[in-house]
């Protein structure tokens, strides 16, 4: 199974294809990644490889803590991506992707586990780091 999708923000300004490495998902809750997400964490899907742009003209990033670049729409302000600058991959926002085979995603781990608040918790059995 090809693992290359589709994707875009809310208003379609930004528009890409990626490929992703596998169908496991991940969530951070570190508070920088709940900001920017405004949920309970930043779920994502993990490719290797910069996402192929097709239309970026209202794509920004924000260079967070000196190492990490969030990539979103400048427009309706949907995340997009989030970049470690000292790895190549990149962490696409799940809620981005278009016609992803939602009964193979694998929830699988959950960053920044320490961090979580109290008052959600997910009921998946995952790895905690």
């Amino acid at each position: 199974m090809e693992n290359k999708f589709e994707g875009a923000c809310l208003c379609q300004r930004v528009k890409f294809q990626v490929r992703l490495v596998n169908l496991k998902m991940h969530v951070c809750h570190c508070s920088m990644c709940r900001k920017s997400s405004g949920g309970t964490g930043f779920a994502y899907l993990y490719a290797q490889e910069a996402p192929e742009f097709r239309t970026q003209d209202t794509l920004s990033s924000y260079n967070a803590v000196g190492k990490a670049e969030r990539g979103f729409c400048n427009h309706c302000e949907t995340t997009i991506y989030y970049h470690n600058v000292l790895d190549k991959g990149y962490c696409i926002s799940i809620s981005v992707l278009e016609k992803l085979p939602e009964n193979d995603i694998l929830f699988n781990r959950e960053w920044y586990y320490h961090d979580k608040p109290g008052y959600y918790s997910y009921a998946n059995k995952t790895q905690k780091s």
